[in-house]
């Protein structure tokens, strides 16, 4: 095959070359055919590729990264609106004071004023780098106004609504900036506080220290964070691509044995019909001629058909074309009466009814063919959400999971065309006793499997997997086992955000600890509260990384918490809020990691019951001045603001998981539906190329009257192509072979040409030798790596050669690579091989085959056609 045409999905080749190959159809949706009106895959415009560089996500999709975005931004909008309500309660404690300065009140109302606006502002917008700049701004004047906005004891203290704003600010621009911006913004924060408190010398380092350590741990957090974010969504991405690969090759098995379905059920039969003398009805074999070209053209202009018709509508079809058989019908259940049980709405989907028509209409040709008898009955049942269908006769019967004459009719025509279509069929069956064909929608756990006969290759590769894998069940499984995934990813790295932010703090906690060893009770009761603090944290760290705390873990922690409280007696009155006691500082990391770890309801009960010693330890001491109770409101500020951080971060990212997984799952089918018309058209074209040409002009002669259908010459003209026909579908029904793959390699190059993309294709070696089993998932192992490989390539052309054996074979992908360029990593369930030399990237990607089939299953493979 050469280069081909990017306004063509697939290229033109003779036929000759597509029966040593196989037939080359590209993946897309289900087929649009007379017999089957698929379910659309869902579509939006600005689908982005999953690995296109430089693209961005439309609307409304979510990625890890944007759910830890929103979370984040919500959770500064919270702690902004905290910040107001402590001004508030700030401005009521020390009234006395503010009663006489007007103009403090007036800032105090501007800054309140911004940080509404900052609220609105940042949940609807989120919080760009300007909107930080801003808030860093606006934090600096008033704690630069210090001096005439705070009462004389609370310059330069930790406790009072001027540090609160400038932390808030701190916390903002670590988020939002860049390292540089944040470092330039950081300067001008601890600027403004050293110098807008200098007159409250020696509690204005306490707040430099505050204002320099709190942003700096939370700006290394949020490299954690973001970190975290990315693995989740490389693991997410490598999911959907994997989904997207899967549901390729599950689309171009779909529309192969929807294209059976319609050469067996219309072109064959009549065909073969004809070959038997049913040609002496000559009105007859002229509609039913016309009614097979007509097929075979909705196949080669991937047509829906007939436009959707109720279920009662298509059953009368299917048996009014029974009895122009001469079969006696008997349609039982499709009466006004009889359906009045059944909502107006609980009427199947179209495709459903496609499916279930088309079904029951093999069904009754089988009867008509091979039952020796001339009367059957469609038996329909409804209830609520159920919907069963059987066809009975009381003729010669056979033998299920023997090789029959009309094995590949039920097996396709009937049983994989409902389950295609979501339901259940089976066959109940046994000679001189009749059969009995029951079909079932939706198929339910509580339906028994009745016996039935024996799938081949094809059938077990393509049916099996979508038992497992099917297009609605398998994309809930991928979008369940995906945002499990994610939420554990998001628990682990906030756990371990929470862990190096403990470590770090409890660190920087020595400064503290030696810095006033001469203002407490005891100074080695104060190293030992550190240590015994310290080693609880490592602990608590080293359990927490790889999985949450268990409830009695949890419940130890707090009562640390609840400890470190109590530590606090190691100091005099004077010092109870202020750095000097540091341990009550370490209550808020401690915390964190219950938050970070357990429900809501047991974080909230920790953080209450430490919180609560906190104001007890307070009262008890009788410190109830304005300055004490201003501090009292920062700590509680820090504590309850951590918990909260970290408990809207966590719960919001785990609960955005399902609505991620779904939104990136939707993308790949997006993706898939985008590739899928032109390149099905194209496929159909070449594997109907030989019926194009000498079957269809045929066919019209004996629909428009230039032919008699009579005519011994016409009837074994009509004989040899029905044996051409079968041979086709033995080929593509045996298995899925060498030629399959070749099909699904040929789409994944299609879809890249469709996307800019030139790709010269080549296929050699033994394809169409021996039909080797190659597996559902190597052959979307291949799609996958392939398609990734194209994705990467810097430039627009490549050249992909296939080559196979009997035992399995590899697959070339070689394009130019820039010198120096490092070449890519490329993992999956095939083997990869990478090799860069003189500018130009090479990846072999091998596999090996199953065994071949015996010449016994090739023979029960050929005698199973009709």
């Amino acid at each position: 095959m050469g280069t081909r045409d990017r306004d063509m999905a697939v290229p033109t080749a003779p036929v000759g070359v597509l029966a040593s190959v196989g037939a080359l159809e590209p993946v897309g949706p289900p087929a649009r055919s007379a017999s089957a009106v698929p379910v659309r895959f869902p579509r939006w415009d600005g689908g982005r590729d999953l690995e296109r560089p430089g693209d961005h996500a439309p609307a409304g999709s979510t990625r890890a990264g944007a759910a830890l975005e929103r979370s984040v931004v919500r959770s500064l909008a919270v702690l902004r609106a905290a910040v107001c309500l402590i001004t508030v309660i700030y401005l009521f404690l020390w009234r006395s004071w503010y009663e006489e300065k007007p103009a403090a009140v007036l800032v105090i109302v501007g800054t309140a004023a911004w940080g509404a606006f900052f609220v609105v502002r940042s949940l609807r917008h989120g919080v760009g780098e300007r909107m930080a700049a801003a808030t860093v701004a606006v934090a600096a004047v008033p704690v630069l106004l210090s001096p005439f906005c705070l009462p004389p004891p609370s310059i330069g203290d930790t406790g009072n609504w001027v540090l609160l704003a400038v932390l808030h600010a701190g916390l903002t621009a670590g988020w939002a900036l860049s390292p540089r911006r944040f470092a330039a913004a950081e300067a001008c924060l601890v600027l403004a506080v050293a110098v807008g408190g200098h007159e409250g010398r020696p509690q204005v380092f306490t707040a430099v220290t505050f204002t320099i350590v709190v942003p700096v741990l939370f700006a290394c957090a949020a490299v954690r964070l973001r970190a975290s974010g990315r693995r989740a969504d490389d693991r997410l991405t490598s999911a959907m691509l994997g989904h997207r690969a899967r549901l390729l090759v599950l689309t171009l098995d779909h529309d192969r044995r929807e294209r059976q379905r319609v050469l067996h059920d219309t072109v064959l039969n009549t065909l073969t019909g004809l070959a038997w003398g049913g040609g002496d009805d000559v009105a007859l074999a002229r509609r039913r001629c016309g009614a097979s070209a007509d097929a075979i053209r909705r196949l080669l202009a991937y047509d829906f058909g007939p436009p959707p018709v109720g279920l009662d509508a298509a059953l009368t079809a299917a048996v009014a074309s029974a009895g122009d058989r001469g079969l006696v019908v008997h349609l039982q259940g499709t009466s006004p009466f009889e359906r009045s049980v059944l909502a107006a709405s609980e009427e199947p989907p179209a495709a459903v009814v496609a499916a279930l028509a088309g079904a029951t209409g093999e069904a009754l040709a089988n009867v008509a063919r091979h039952a020796g008898t001339g009367e059957a009955w469609v038996r329909v049942a409804r209830a609520p959400g159920r919907l069963t269908i059987r066809v009975c006769d009381q003729g010669a019967g056979f033998q299920p999971g023997r090789a029959a004459p009309d094995r590949l009719g039920v097996r396709q025509s009937v049983l994989a065309r409902v389950r295609d279509a979501g339901g259940l069929a089976t066959v109940e069956s046994a000679p001189g006793q009749g059969t009995v064909v029951t079909m079932r929608w939706p198929a339910g756990p509580s339906v028994p499997a009745a016996p039935t006969p024996t799938p081949t290759p094809t059938a077990a590769a393509g049916a099996g997997y979508e038992a497992e894998y099917g297009e609605r069940a398998g994309a809930e499984l991928v979008r369940e086992t995906t945002a499990a995934a994610l939420r554990r990813d998001y628990s682990s790295g906030l756990r371990a955000v929470v862990a190096g932010v403990a470590l770090a703090w409890h660190v920087l906690m020595l400064v503290p600890l030696f810095g006033t060893l001469g203002r407490v009770h005891s100074p080695l009761a104060a190293l030992g509260i550190w240590c015994a603090l310290g080693l609880g944290t490592l602990a608590v760290a080293k359990v927490s990384r790889p999985r949450p705390l268990s409830g009695a873990e949890a419940a130890g922690l707090t009562a640390l918490s609840v400890g470190a409280v109590l530590a606090s007696v190691n100091v005099d009155d004077t010092e109870l809020l202020r750095i000097t006691n540091w341990p009550l500082i370490v209550v808020a990391l401690l915390l964190a990691f219950v938050t970070a770890s357990r429900t809501a309801a047991q974080a909230i009960a920790a953080g209450t019951v430490a919180l609560a010693a906190v104001v007890v330890t307070v009262v008890v001491r009788g410190a109830t001045d304005p300055l004490t109770l201003s501090r009292l409101l920062s700590l509680a500020y820090g504590i309850l603001g951590l918990q909260l951080m970290v408990a809207m971060i966590g719960p919001l990212l785990r609960r955005t998981a399902d609505t991620t997984a779904l939104a990136v799952r939707t993308e790949a089918e997006t993706l898939a539906g985008q590739d899928s018309d032109a390149m099905i058209r194209a496929g159909r074209a070449r594997w109907l190329g030989a019926i194009r040409g000498e079957v269809l002009p045929m066919l019209d002669a004996l629909a428009g009257g230039d032919a008699d259908p009579r005519d011994p010459r016409w009837r074994r003209l009509c004989a040899r192509q029905a044996a051409g026909i079968r041979r086709m579908l033995a080929r593509d029904g045996a298995g899925a072979t060498l030629a399959t793959l070749a099909e699904d390699i040929e789409a994944v190059a299609a879809a890249a040409e469709g996307r800019g993309m030139t790709v010269e294709v080549q296929i050699a070696g033994e394809s169409g030798a021996v039909p080797l089993a190659v597996p559902f998932d190597l052959r979307a192992g291949l799609v996958d790596l392939i398609d990734r490989t194209l994705a990467i390539l810097p430039e627009n052309r490549a050249m992909l050669t296939m080559w196979s054996g009997t035992d399995g074979g590899s697959v070339f992908v070689s394009a130019a690579w820039p010198g120096g360029r490092e070449p890519p990593a490329l993992t999956g369930a095939v083997q990869a091989l990478v090799d860069v030399d003189d500018g130009r990237l090479t990846v072999e990607l091998r596999w090996r085959s199953a065994q071949p089939p015996t010449a016994s299953a090739a023979l029960a493979a050929s005698a199973d056609l009709t």
